[in-house]
């Protein structure tokens, strides 16, 4: 038992919560406390998604993410921007005597770089992860093997991007929401033509698709992610929802997915 002490509250606990679960964590700059809290005024939330409102992202490394409508999201590289600051604090922590205080504080400060990093970067996912879920009810990723990616030479540049971190509070919040994020093969995504379907063979560094069968030309990432909402489409919840919104009125269907969402209820101080 850690009894009584003393915290800098993030914001006041809301009127009608309450607090389930309390987690413990030790991070470079203190520790946090994040509650989880329980509102029994709030209805359970039912997928309630217009299956129209759909869009494929294909994730990258020469921009973020793209969509099937072709917009882009660029790539932010927080941690290759703070490489030189943190070189600096690497080599202070290599020069000092093991064990000594002047050794522990660098070793602090290198931590704290780290994480303000890492908060960057969160907070970037979770903005993003925002913006897609407000203009699209279904959303449809590649299922990547991210770990076996971060194994390769573009580890670095993987990891920084962090795939694996933004689709996770993607499905989260999509959840929360009641929308539908749907993972789809990622086999041959950027080689196969989104228009006819034939198979273009393209080197990584051809980043525009040109194909010779049907004459479609538009940017790699751009036809990937047109083919990975294609995949989507026959998802059995898309279908099942996409015939009862066929067989509702006028009115049923232009409120179709755009009912009111829950606020996140993950409270930290």
């Amino acid at each position: 038992m850690f009894g009584k002490c003393k915290l800098v509250l993030h914001r006041s606990i809301p009127d009608g919560f309450k607090i389930k679960t309390a987690s413990i964590t030790k991070k470079a700059d203190g520790y946090y406390v994040t509650l989880s809290l329980e509102d029994s005024t709030v209805p359970e939330i039912k997928p309630d998604f217009n299956p129209n409102k759909i869009t494929g992202i294909d994730v990258g490394l020469k921009e973020f993410l793209t969509t099937s409508e072709g917009e882009t999201v660029a790539i932010p590289q927080y941690y290759r921007k703070a490489q030189k600051r943190l070189r600096v604090i690497q080599k202070c922590v290599s020069r000092r005597k093991k064990g000594s205080n002047r050794r522990q504080e660098a070793v602090k400060q290198l931590g704290k770089q780290h994480k303000k990093v890492a908060d960057k970067r969160k907070d970037f996912h979770f903005k993003t992860a925002n913006n897609l879920l407000k203009k699209y009810d279904v959303i449809a990723v590649e299922d990547l093997n991210i770990k076996g990616l971060a194994r390769t030479r573009l580890a670095k540049s993987v990891l920084d991007a962090g795939w694996s971190s933004f689709l996770s509070i993607l499905t989260n919040k999509a959840v929360n929401a009641g929308l539908l994020v749907v993972p789809v093969s990622a086999h041959n995504t950027s080689q196969n033509c989104s228009n006819c379907g034939e198979k273009v063979p393209k080197k990584l560094h051809e980043r525009w698709h040109d194909c010779p069968h049907c004459g479609c030309s538009l940017d790699r990432d751009h036809n990937a992610a047109i083919n990975i909402k294609n995949r989507a489409v026959g998802h059995p919840v898309l279908k099942a929802q996409s015939m009862s919104v066929s067989e509702a009125s006028p009115k049923e269907i232009a409120i179709a997915g755009v009912a009111e969402k829950p606020a996140s209820y993950l409270y930290s101080g």
